[in-house]
Formats: C-alpha cells, structure tokens, sequence
C-alpha cells in the first residue's frame, strides 16, 4: 500500500513544536501522513506545489524532494489517497491548484468528490509576462457526505494577495479562514504548511491543526507567527 512505511520512525520523531491548538511536524507528508490515525482530522486545507519551479525565489536554498515541475504529479498521486485516509468520513476539504494543471482535479476525483472549484480573486496582480494572474483556483471535495452548509456562498472569493510575503506562495490568512469556515468541523490537516497561514488561520477561529512542512526555516517561521498569535490573544 502507498502508505506503508518503516514503522520504526514515530510520529513524535517529527514534531517540531506543540501548543494547545495543535502540532508542526517537520518532514516529509510522504513520510509522516501514513502515521497519523486512520480518520482523525475533520478537514484539509492544504496547498500542495503543483507544477511550479520555485527554485528561481528561493535564492540558494537547496531543492527539496518533490518541488517543482519534474516531480509535481507523482507528488499529487501519492498524497491524494493519504489524505483521504487520515480525512474521518463525511468531512470536507479545500486544494489549491494551478489554472494550467487541471490534471489535479483528475487524480482528485479518484479519491473525492469534487464537488466544486473557487475562483481566488486576488485583486492585484502577481508575477509573470503577457497575462499576468490575478486568480487562483481551490478544489472543494467530500468524503462522503458532509454536513450541508448553513448558507450558500459564490464560487468566487476575493481577497488581496500578500503583498510583501515570507513564502513564495503564501495566502492570505482571511482567504484561509473563509476556506476553514465553509468546510466546517474542528480539527483541520495541512500537509504543505509552509509558513504556518492555514495554523494561524484555525487557531484565530478557535479551532485545532496539524501541519507538516519539509523545510525547517518554514517551519521555524510558523512557530513564530503562532507564538505571536498566542500574544496577541494574552494580551
């Protein structure tokens, strides 16, 4: 099965920090989604790399195993059916993908039901010749049958991309509340945490997270903006 591993690796021996709203673990989602419980988290909210070479804004960092184009879609074929396993029945989720990769939505369909797809709005423009975008794609899917929600909402969410951002794919933290929000239920899964939006995100709404991120820098700045987070409400 995709998700055998060598038992002798623990959860614990990736965790990177812990705090009453959940957990980081630093290391490969290949590695460490297959050690989460078998139906614990109530939903996904996750942007996984699909395609893009980041290479070129990271400077000198190093690659990393399953960044950019080569390894993309073998990426996404193997991480599909881990999350559906560590997704309890009758929960939601929300993927970001590509405009140019739709091949995503087919390698989610094996697993999910799409049950539709969001247009990011992001009302300024990002980086790029000829057309510049300035929207962004996420796929809404069910496991199974999840609880109607309490209103219907549009397929199109606008929300100002981050303008000076600590991650080259960084999102908003109020497009990923409004993503945590519509696909309900309490403790939300991140498996590309990057620099900790999705963590901040819960934990503002009074929810709970797992993240798993494979470079430690980003997941030493997502303790930081938590621990900032845990300030701001102290004070």
């Amino acid at each position: 099965m995709l998700w055998q591993v060598n038992m002798i690796m623990k959860l614990e021996d990736f965790e990177y920090y812990r705090e009453p709203s959940g957990v980081i673990y630093c290391g490969d989602c290949l590695e460490i989604l297959p050690l989460l419980e078998s139906g614990s988290v109530d939903l996904v909210v996750t942007d996984p790399p699909y395609g893009i070479n980041l290479q070129p804004q990271r400077g000198k960092t190093k690659p990393i195993q399953n960044d950019g184009v080569g390894q993309a879609s073998k990426l996404w074929f193997d991480v599909v059916p881990l999350l559906h396993r560590a997704m309890k029945n009758d929960t939601a989720g929300l993927v970001f993908g590509g405009w140019s990769e739709l091949w995503t939505k087919d390698m989610l369909d094996e697993w999910f039901v799409v049950k539709g797809c969001i247009c990011w709005k992001k009302n300024n423009f990002g980086i790029g010749y000829y057309l510049r975008p300035q929207w962004e794609l996420a796929w809404y899917i069910h496991k199974g049958k999840p609880p109607v929600p309490a209103s219907a909402i549009s397929d199109v969410w606008e929300c100002e991309r981050e303008i000076a951002p600590i991650h080259s794919c960084q999102k908003p933290i109020k497009l990923l509340e409004k993503g945590v929000n519509f696909c309900g239920g309490d403790l939300v899964l991140d498996p590309f945490l990057g620099s900790g939006t999705t963590a901040v995100a819960a934990k503002q709404l009074g929810r709970k997270f797992i993240g798993i991120e494979i470079e430690e820098k980003y997941c030493e700045m997502a303790k930081q903006r938590l621990a900032q987070e845990e300030l701001a409400l102290a004070s």
